[in-house]
């Protein structure tokens, strides 16, 4: 009976062990609970942001809800995606500020208790995403955030960036715009090996992307082309060109309206990234040319590239008279070629193809080349080196006709830096 009895008394002792201890944790909590229910909350008692020390239940309610009601009447909080942004109605949030007491650790830092209409901020991001997006939209997560930002009584604080709450694989399978070179011609070569060995290129948000330090060793030309077909690719989005130069006369294979000028030293292509997120340039061979894709978030706003109607300026023909050619005789020493002129204009479309904006974003010329022609020299006329314009109607009309100069021409750093 020995062993029995000790073990009975060993149990005995283990419950009176529980018990005390239970009542030593348990006590002070049902006494704040039930005793002390109406006395004041100690020092250190917070509830979301507002301190209730030396509160009673009654007092932390009115001073909790006061603070609530200033809150609702001058917080600014707001969803944004790029150069869109909405406002958050305070009248989506419900708080449970006697609930929030009762529930308050005396003390303690306490949460106070707020409720977000979950399908409200739904549709207000819907007025902003593009409908692709919303259902990559990570939306508890976002109205979570709200909501903390709320329990918390901010009043004032940075928007709420849809971009930071859309899945990476949205971002990886959308292009939102592309640009090419179909024919290559004499540095097909050239460029093709700096394809293959720079497949892509990340623009970060928020910088400014100089193509000038990625081409380096290059020929100007082909510097040019790889920089033209950037310059097509970022050209309907919403990036900022920020420099961007053209030639005196436009390289074969690039289209009107889309070149830029690289050359390693004093011209470059640079271009800001106003989005809080990356983009990337990915290059392919296509054929004979090269094609560049942006991949990224796809833009809150729809960007459309119109040119203009070109303006042709016919060259003129300066004639050199020589001995060595019987009179009347002549031939072409070097091929004029016309002058151009094109407007290059940016539209902007909002949702369902609204019309919002145009600009003019470049007005690229090129200048005509004259041409040459010698002429043997008439019977009387004495020899001479001087060149002449002839006469001749043809060479009239030209004269009439308005050229630019080239102190005219827009300069295209000044043009677009912001």
């Amino acid at each position: 009976m020995r062993p029995v009895a000790a073990a009975k008394l060993f149990f005995i002792i283990v419950l009176c062990t529980i018990y005390f201890i239970s009542i030593s944790q348990i006590g002070p909590t049902v006494y704040e609970s039930v005793v002390a229910n109406d006395t004041d909350f100690a020092a250190g008692t917070i509830i979301g942001s507002v301190s209730v020390a030396s509160f009673s239940k009654e007092e932390a309610v009115q001073k909790l809800q006061a603070k609530v009601n200033e809150w609702k009447t001058s917080a600014q909080l707001t969803l944004t995606y790029q150069e869109k942004t909405v406002a958050i109605p305070t009248r989506l949030f419900t708080f449970r500020v006697e609930q929030s007491v009762q529930q308050a650790v005396n003390g303690r830092p306490s949460q106070l208790v707020v409720q977000l209409d979950k399908e409200a901020v739904s549709a207000l991001a819907e007025q902003l995403v593009a409908p692709a997006l919303a259902s990559s939209l990570q939306l508890d997560k976002l109205v979570n955030d709200i909501t903390a930002s709320a329990a918390l009584l901010q009043r004032n604080r940075e928007p709420f960036d849809l971009a930071r709450y859309i899945g990476e694989q949205a971002t990886e399978k959308t292009a939102v715009s592309v640009g090419s070179i179909t024919n290559l011609g004499e540095q097909k070569a050239e460029v093709i090996a700096w394809v293959e060995n720079h497949p892509s290129i990340e623009i970060k948000g928020k910088t400014v992307f100089s193509l000038a330090s990625h081409v380096k060793g290059m020929s100007s030309l082909a510097m040019s082309t790889i920089a033209s077909m950037v310059y097509q690719a970022v050209l309907p989005t919403n990036f900022i060109v920020v420099e961007r130069h053209t030639s005196r006369s436009l390289p074969d294979g690039i289209p009107l309206g889309y070149e830029a000028k690289v050359d390693g030293k004093t011209s470059d292509l640079r271009v800001y990234n106003p989005n809080t997120t990356a983009y990337t340039l990915q290059f392919q061979t296509v054929g004979n040319g090269v094609r560049v894709a942006l991949y990224g978030l796809p833009f809150a706003y729809q960007y459309v590239i119109k040119t203009g109607e070109i303006e042709y300026f016919p060259p003129k023909t300066v004639v050199q008279y020589t001995p060595t050619l019987k009179p009347g005789e002549r031939y072409v020493k070097e091929s004029g070629r016309q002058g151009m002129l094109v407007k290059v204009k940016k539209e902007t479309y909002g949702a369902n193809k609204q019309f919002m904006d145009a600009q003019i974003v470049s007005e690229d010329f090129y200048p005509p080349v004259h041409a040459t022609e010698v002429r043997g020299l008439e019977l009387g006329t004495t020899p001479t080196n001087d060149t002449e314009t002839p006469s001749s109607s043809e060479t009239q009309n030209n004269e009439q006709t308005k050229t630019p100069t080239q102190e005219e021409q827009p300069n295209e750093s000044d043009q677009y830096e912001k």
